[in-house]
């Protein structure tokens, strides 16, 4: 073997070392949040690297951007996996990355929020956030408890550079206002069998017999009967049907229903009587597109659905006329449905306990109107979300189209 082969066997085998102790310290240097930093994600979508000051060759770069591609695309398939939120922050407490339960809970798109700050997603005080408090402490969460409004069990864990300084910060949270609200139901389940039981079958045999006397009764007696002690009794017994109707798995019996024919036709109708009575206009704003779709629901428990939306902005009108606007748009494979009013509006610190069981601002309330109105909507795979302010109050309503077995829409 001449010396210039010996040599140019040299100059590659040192090539191949210098390539391998690159790799190794780019390996080393790569932490579990390098994978969605912002500045691994420019690296990777310019495709130019520099490694120590010293511009690297393409083919390390692109060897470099695909393992880096790769390895995200991986763990976001295990965190979507996760039945909990994952979340991390860099040390602005910018959002990096979150996971699939954490857009699915919070009811907004996988990369949203990414490159906003956290706050924007959670809607609460800095001073609330775990995360934050764990980025400006240093200090890892272990197992707390969170008491707001999205109830749960938080654990933080920082992620550090080679430099020893913060990268990212990590937050793990169990999401258990579902959990509350099944408890609160199964709860409410059994003093609502008991009420029953107890209850119902007296007033029954009470009302029976002042009808029973009423014809006897002097006029002004017979009056009271009528205008008072008649009406308390049934709503009396109302409050505990309304007891039973959200503690129980009521059948139901889901068919395709057009949403704009049913709100035209039938809505509509239901509602003319008491718009005239109490000053109420209302305004129906329906997607044409909606026509080529239904949904699948079942059509008195539909029905239930607008009453207590309609009842809820009842109670907060204003003085002069209540403007009630119904619109209906196909988004995606979801039907959406917005029901408003220029009522006086849901107060901040209320809004966020209005679909819990017995939670109730009204004196005569008991609290259960909107909470079954959310089961009902949830028996039928969608869900109902709310906004308002001093101008009014917003809900809105997102359900499933119904597809055939060959994901034709039913029409």
């Amino acid at each position: 073997m001449n010396t210039d082969t010996v040599n140019d066997l040299k100059a590659k085998v040192a090539k191949l070392e210098e390539k391998v102790e690159i790799y190794e310290k780019i390996i080393s240097s790569i932490t579990p949040g390098s994978f969605f930093s912002e500045n691994c994600l420019n690296l990777i979508d310019k495709h130019s690297l520099s490694f120590n000051g010293t511009e690297l060759p393409d083919e390390i770069t692109t060897t470099f951007s695909s393992f880096m591609l790769k390895n995200k695309e991986i763990l976001q398939t295990i965190f979507d996996a996760i039945p909990h939120h994952i979340l991390f922050i860099d040390p602005k407490g910018i959002i990096q990355f979150y996971n699939e339960q954490c857009a699915r809970d919070f009811k907004v798109n996988i990369n949203e929020y990414v490159g906003k700050h956290i706050r924007e997603l959670l809607r609460i005080e800095d001073k609330e956030i775990a995360l934050l408090n764990t980025l400006y402490s240093g200090k890892e969460i272990y197992h707390h408890e969170i008491l707001n409004k999205n109830y749960g069990i938080v654990n933080t864990r920082i992620i550090r550079d080679m430099n020893n300084q913060i990268e990212s910060v990590i937050g793990i949270f169990h999401f258990l206002n579902d959990a509350r609200d099944s408890e609160k139901l199964a709860i409410s389940g059994r003093i609502a069998a008991g009420i029953a039981h107890e209850v119902r079958n007296p007033l029954t045999t009470v009302r029976g017999y002042l009808q029973f006397v009423q014809d006897e009764a002097p006029e002004r007696i017979k009056q009271l009967f009528n205008d008072l002690l008649i009406p308390e009794l049934d709503r009396a017994n109302g409050i505990i049907t309304d007891f039973l109707s959200i503690t129980k798995n009521a059948p139901y019996k889901p068919e395709p229903v057009c949403l704009n024919d049913f709100l035209l036709n039938y809505i509509k109708q239901l509602f003319f009587s008491e718009t005239v009575i109490n000053n109420v206009d209302i305004k129906y704003n329906l997607s044409e597109e909606l026509h080529k779709y239904k949904i699948f629901f079942d059509k008195n428990q539909l029905v239930q659905v607008f009453l207590n939306l309609f009842h809820n902005s009842l109670d907060a009108k204003k003085d002069g006329n209540l403007l009630i606007t119904i619109e209906t748009h196909v988004i995606d494979d979801e039907i959406v449905i917005i029901f408003k009013d220029n009522g006086c509006g849901i107060p901040r610190t209320v809004l966020p306990f209005i679909f819990d069981a017995f939670y109730s601002t009204k004196d005569e309330g008991t609290g259960l109107g909107l909470s079954l109105t959310k089961k009902l909507i949830q028996n039928h795979g969608g869900f109902i979300t709310a906004t308002s302010s001093c101008n009014g109050t917003e809900f809105t309503i997102t359900l499933p189209i119904n597809y055939d077995d060959n994901k034709n829409s039913i029409v």
